[in-house]
């Protein structure tokens, strides 16, 4: 009996090797007593071009007579940088004893294509296996090795791998040679590059164009806002002035209730308050709003909140929590649509908040929610909105002392916004003030928290302006 294991890349394949036991090291894969782990560096398949369907359309650029270009069967061929590899797991694949194929690639629909094409292209006979891998502890390695399923419990997400892959290939090929004949200006000479178009690519493109040509298109339109400052017994504050039932014009963009366009209205409004000399009626007013808790990361909130805090792209925010995911050990899954977690996570999830007590800036927050409960269960666990990944959240492994600055910063907001999602509720309350003067009002706006809630875990910029103060008895 033997078991052939297929990660996606070496580094997973050394972790699989030493939590499974696999001791001998060869240049292309791990081994011992009857376990082969290997691994794919990323996709060591591809598609064909359309002159392997027929050789007439390797020369297309005189006509589009060929075209539409549909395989009735889409064919694959192995990649020329990753031929050695492939051969190697060909090797192995093909060893006398061979009972199980292992799928330990990434737990996500283009780890599912990457083993698939592999059995395909190898024509492999044996039973196949999933080991699905939330996180690369050596709990999740262990509990994905004895809890592996059956490949064909994943045949759902391995058509719809095969289902992108094909239909960007229809429109990539078909698109792009469209594109290069027939649009204006872009004709291409035959020993020219044509002109490429993609189902992703070139959408994501007219978005950009889109607004590139309104940023073009602007006009300037000049305006004036106007803020005073004012006070009243021991409160001193900066208002801005806004017109009193304004009401959004679309032919006007600029026009905006605080946003003064025309000098007559100007001047009014600077005569108001030049003529004030104190006769300035203020009324306040208080209402109480509720903060909730916020729900855990998937990975487009996480890079929106790295982008807001330090300005990272979208690619910095993804390529740090891979490092923590597939380096550290210290957070999981990554490439996550899911904000929820899994309900029968709930007793591995104080286990978490648990180990966090040892990170010196958590330790106060997680033994709080230890002694007084968790809260919002029912909001953090869902299985129902846990799609093939839950939520992004620590591990319960310590992070290292050799992390990056990076990979720090990103692993406390991973943590804070996992703790804050099990407190409780801030309180605030939101303070308005408006400026009577002689009919022209200035509007000023202050938030105070009453009760922290989520907010001692994660905590946010004061929206208390300095020397608002309290206004005297009327």
């Amino acid at each position: 009996m033997g078991v052939l294991i297929i990660a996606e890349k070496p580094s997973v394949a050394s972790d699989l090797a030493r939590v499974l036991g696999a001791a001998e090291q060869h240049d292309t894969h791990w081994s011992s007593n009857g376990l082969d782990i290997t691994w794919a560096v990323g996709h060591l398949l591809e598609m064909e071009m359309p002159e392997a369907y027929d050789e007439r359309l390797k020369n297309w650029h005189g006509s589009s007579e060929h075209l539409p270009i549909i395989p009735d069967e889409f064919r694959i061929k192995p990649k020329s940088r990753t031929k050695r590899q492939l051969a190697a797991i060909k090797r192995l694949a093909n060893k006398k004893g061979v009972t199980e194929f292992v799928n330990a690639c990434d737990a996500a629909r283009e780890g599912e294509l990457i083993f698939r094409r592999l059995m395909e292209h190898l024509q492999c006979t044996a039973p196949c296996s999933r080991m699905w891998m939330r996180s690369m502890t050596d709990d999740a390695i262990r509990d994905a090795w004895e809890n592996r399923s059956s490949s064909s419990d994943f045949d759902a997400l391995s058509d719809a791998a095969h289902a992108r892959a094909e239909a960007d290939w229809l429109i990539g090929m078909n698109g792009s040679r469209v594109a290069t004949l027939h649009l204006p200006r872009m004709k291409r000479r035959k020993d020219e590059a044509g002109l490429s178009l993609g189902r992703v690519q070139t959408p994501t493109l007219a978005i950009v164009v889109d607004k590139e040509l309104e940023v073009l298109s602007h006009v300037p339109s000049p305006y004036w806002r106007v803020e005073a400052e004012f006070t009243a017994g021991e409160a001193k504050w900066t208002a801005r002035w806004k017109r009193e039932n304004h009401r959004d014009d679309p032919d006007r963009p600029g026009w905006k209730a605080d946003r003064i366009i025309d000098q007559s209205e100007r001047d009014r409004v600077v005569k108001a308050l030049e003529g004030a000399r104190g006769n300035v009626l203020v009324d306040e007013s208080t209402r109480n709003s509720v903060e909730k808790p916020p729900m855990n990361l998937d990975l487009t909130t996480l890079q929106r909140r790295a982008n807001s805090q330090w300005s990272w792209s979208a690619r910095r925010t993804l390529d740090v929590a891979q490092s923590l995911y597939d380096r550290h050990k210290v957070s999981t899954y990554p490439r996550t649509d899911s904000k929820h977690l899994p309900e029968d996570m709930r007793e591995s999830v104080e286990t978490i908040i648990s180990s966090l007590q040892a990170v010196e800036e958590l330790a106060e927050h997680a033994s709080y929610l230890l002694e007084t409960g968790l809260q919002n269960t029912s909001s953090v666990f869902d299985s129902s909105k846990v799609s093939d990944h839950f939520a992004i959240i620590p591990t319960g492994e310590i992070p290292p002392s050799d992390m990056s600055n990076d990979e720090s910063k990103l692993f406390d907001l991973i943590a804070r916004t996992f703790l804050a999602s099990f407190h409780s509720p801030a309180a605030k309350e939101i303070i308005t003030r408006v400026a009577n003067v002689d009919g022209e009002k200035f509007h000023a706006k202050a938030e105070r928290y009453v009760e922290l809630g989520f907010r001692n875990v994660l905590p946010t910029k004061s929206k208390m302006p300095d020397g608002w103060g309290n206004l005297p008895e009327p």
